[in-house]
């Protein structure tokens, strides 16, 4: 039988004939085919971030990092697949397997990378306790399924059932685990689910801490449950497995409907109780207050009162000086006014005893008798005194102006 085949640029096929032999034909290119068959071949890519993983007839198996492509060859690949490197972060690893001969190799990669295994490598596949799909706050084995370790600090939630007090109050408490991966290699040595670590282990340290304490004491402790102290068993197998805790976090408990109902009739009571005192305290602030205010009310208003007393005195002494200002300005100008009608009067009389002067002088020398003139002229005396007596009188006179 004869056929026409034309295979397009950018294809490879395979032509069988009828001996079973093979030849691989890249386009373009037109065959004519007697007694042949054809077969397409598929080109396989593999992206910057992806590699091939191919698999060959005789067993063995390549891996080709990416970017690269490779055609199908039916006579020696099985199979042939595109698979996606493995990115890291900064902050994740891994832990690789590698076949040697009869031994088998272990190490870690740590980001940042992109990693393509060989083909005699493996990856370690962890599977650790993870929250229950069905009840998020319980923890169930395998849950957890991955390849890529976290390399800082990390967190989990944990709530420990039935922890029961001293005087069997049961109890549920509720954690916060902060941790951090320090050392991978004694991880994988010593344990293969550090989360069921964890768990046993703090649900150790909180059953001892409950179970020494009453209900009463337990509520009143509490705030110990934040302190790493109190997680010894906890420090202890997390140091054993390569971990460090950095801090835990109690986040309160639960307790049976019962109790719980008491729990929160109590707390009610102490809160009304609170709130009541509270109100009172408030109250008597505001009385002290109001009484304080007052008190500054009163102290100032008699600050204001003697402060108008002492203005008002003030202003009565200036009124009295003024006064006595006013009477001494008015006798000095009275005084003065006396002066100088005096000092006139005195200048007037002197003036008239001059003249007199001149006259009784012009008089004398016009040969006038002047004691005969002056007696004659004041004939009619002013006043007139007589003394009469026996005996020679004793006389003392006093006359007044």
């Amino acid at each position: 039988m004869i056929g026409i085949k034309t295979v397009r640029q950018g294809e490879r096929v395979a032509v069988w004939d009828f001996k079973g032999r093979v030849e691989y034909i890249d386009g373009p290119r037109r065959m004519i085919l007697f007694r042949k068959t054809i077969e397409s071949l598929r080109q396989y890519s593999a992206g910057a971030d992806e590699y091939l993983s191919i698999e060959f007839v005789d067993g063995h198996c390549e891996h080709q990092r990416g970017p690269t492509s490779v055609w199908y060859d039916p006579v020696e690949h099985l199979a042939i697949k595109v698979m996606d490197s493995l990115e890291l972060d900064s902050h994740e690893a891994i832990v690789v397997y590698r076949r040697s001969g009869e031994a088998v190799q272990r190490r870690v990669e740590r980001g940042p990378m992109l990693f393509v295994p060989q083909e005699n490598e493996w990856l370690h596949e962890f599977r650790w306790h993870g929250a229950d799909p069905q009840t998020p706050t319980h923890k169930v084995p395998r849950a957890l399924s991955f390849h890529k370790l976290r390399v800082i600090p990390d967190q989990t939630y944990y709530l420990v059932d039935d922890v029961r007090t001293s005087d069997d109050a049961l109890l549920t408490v509720k954690l916060m685990i902060f941790f951090e991966l320090s050392d991978i290699e004694k991880m994988l040595d010593q344990t293969h689910d550090p989360i069921a670590d964890f768990i046993n282990a703090v649900t150790a340290d909180v059953v001892d801490f409950a179970g020494t304490r009453s209900f009463e004491a337990f509520k009143r402790d509490t705030e110990q449950l934040n302190e790493l102290e109190s997680y010894q068993n906890l420090l202890s197998r997390a140091n054993r497995i390569g971990y460090q805790i950095n801090k835990v976090v109690y986040r309160g408990y639960t307790a049976g409907e019962t109790l719980q109902a008491m729990h929160d009739s109590a707390i009610e009571a102490r809160t009304r109780l609170k709130l009541d005192a509270e109100t009172e305290i408030q109250a008597q602030e505001l009385a002290d207050v109001q009484l304080a205010r007052e008190a500054i009310r009163a102290e100032k208003r008699q600050e204001m009162e003697a402060r108008q007393t002492e203005h008002d005195i003030h202003l009565q002494r200036l009124q009295h000086d003024e006064e006595i200002h006013q009477q001494q300005e008015i006798q000095h100008v009275e005084e003065e006014t006396r002066r100088r009608v005096n000092q006139i009067e005195l200048e007037h009389q002197q003036a008239k005893n001059q003249e007199q002067s001149r006259y009784l002088g012009t008089m004398r020398e016009m040969q006038i008798d002047l004691t005969r003139y002056l007696v004659a002229q004041y004939q009619n005396p002013d006043r007139l005194i007589r003394i009469s007596g026996d005996k020679d009188p004793s006389l003392h006179l006093h006359e007044e102006s």
